[in-house]
């Protein structure tokens, strides 16, 4: 029955896509997120759904929507350079077969998410595709919290099967970084019932957190929530929440787990923390040794009996740092602290742009929603091998399309002016309109 409904919901789009590429732009990143063919028991679980709506969704939009491809371009340069030098890097990987299969998962990430930026070109596009990428995760938060209040938090929660957050660290990370796209969201339900449902969901979704028994998931929503109390519309709510988030957790977690939070102090004693440890050395040696690094998927027993401190300590980068320091070198590395910076500059110029009068709508707030999700991402990405997450690159996608789009709002006010006042409208992307921000 799963395997039916959900070819009802996905085949439509492939016809439609090549006339609306929009539509196949959004179930693609449906597909690629949440992966719903993967809680299939038949013909649909292997089914090339992500590769068909690609197909579609990329003759839709050479043929239909062109025009800003070239002002796409100049916005995501940077994560494309940085695909190009990992096509280099693939080439001289030291586990050649491993990095090729990785290397076409990535490639597909960053085409589809080139062509999606290409197909943001109003601001309902943005706001839906903000939406869908925020439920497609905080799905399997929902579905984790659940399972955290009802088995006590005696068990692991896990993620969607074959990505890039199945792994209970990765999902605790990454739904550290959904959090504040699920307050956007909760600001922007125009009734009762479905900003509770809004709460509601937040408060499974940290549940799930804890129930993921993730230290550097802990740590990140820790140091995130400052930030997000900082920038959030509705602090007291922030307060009351976390305050709940506290009380849950020293309720219903385990002993063992807030044992395990304790051991961050004493990581030196901690096995786990040292085998962190152990991998980053692996991977500042190989930068040092090999100016490509050594390709994706590198984690083997002849790598690490050449670059590691201790050459049975086999394990990946557990840090989206030292992951790209591995795999691509010192360039990829620069190149992938490049993409955060532009991504951190990009927002705080975007949050700047609001005038005092628009700060309170859904786009304001969601600029300041990407930023404090970069927080997260940031740190709770220190721990875990999500570097590549579709999830984070869709996020800069969105602060690319909202810059683009407020510059054309900026222009267009500007040309609607007098003559004689052009030049000293307040707003936008004006020097003397920037005031401090975080």
């Amino acid at each position: 029955m799963r395997d039916v409904l959900l070819a009802l919901i996905l085949l439509p789009c492939i016809p439609v896509s090549l006339k609306y590429p929009f539509v196949g732009a959004m179930a693609y990143a449906w597909v690629s997120l949440m992966n719903p063919h993967r809680m299939t028991w038949g013909f649909a679980y292997d089914m090339p759904w992500a590769q068909m709506l690609a197909i579609a969704t990329m003759a839709g939009l050479l043929l239909r929507e062109p025009h800003l491809i070239g002002d796409s371009l100049k916005r995501y340069w940077l994560p494309l350079l940085y695909l190009a030098w990992m096509t280099i890097t693939t080439l001289f990987a030291l586990e050649p077969q491993d990095a090729q299969v990785r290397y076409t998962e990535v490639l597909k990430t960053h085409v589809m998410c080139f062509v999606t930026l290409v197909l943001l070109s109003d601001k309902k596009r943005v706001l839906a595709l903000a939406a869908l990428v925020t439920l497609s995760v905080a799905f399997f938060g929902v579905k984790g919290g659940f399972f955290t209040i009802l088995t006590g938090g005696n068990y692991l929660v896990w993620g969607p099967l074959h990505s890039a957050i199945y792994d209970n660290n990765a999902l605790a990370a990454g739904l550290v970084v959904t959090l504040p796209m699920v307050y956007w969201l909760y600001a922007l339900a125009p009734n009762i019932w479905l900003k509770l449902a809004g709460l509601a969901s937040f408060g499974f979704i940290v549940a799930s957190i804890f129930g993921s028994s993730s230290r550097g998931a802990f740590l990140a929503l820790v140091i995130m929530s400052g930030v997000f109390f900082l920038k959030a519309k509705h602090k007291l709510m922030v307060l009351v929440l976390g305050a709940f988030g506290v009380a849950f957790g020293l309720m219903m977690m385990p002993e063992k787990y807030w044992e395990r939070i304790q051991t961050i102090q004493t990581f030196q004693e901690d096995g786990s923390a040292m085998g962190r440890i152990n991998t980053w050395t692996t991977a500042w040696r190989i930068a040092n040794d090999r100016v490509m690094g050594a390709g994706f998927e590198y984690y083997g027993v002849e790598v690490f009996r050449r670059y590691a401190p201790n050459p049975e300590g086999i394990h990946s980068a557990h840090s989206i740092y030292f992951q790209a320091l591995g795999e691509h070198g010192w360039i990829g590395f620069l190149l992938y602290a490049g993409i955060l910076l532009t991504f951190w500059l990009r927002s705080r110029t975007l949050i700047r742009s609001f005038p005092p009068a628009q700060r309170a709508g859904s786009e304001a707030l969601l600029a300041r929603m990407l930023q404090v999700a970069l927080i997260g991402f940031m740190v709770g990405g220190a721990f875990v091998n999500i570097g590549n997450w579709d999830f984070f690159f869709y996020l800069f996608v969105l602060s690319a399309a909202m810059i683009r789009l407020r510059e054309a709002e900026v222009a267009k006010a500007v040309e609607a002016r007098p003559s004689f006042t052009r030049g000293r409208m307040p707003g936008a992307m004006t020097h003397a309109s920037r005031g401090p921000s975080v």
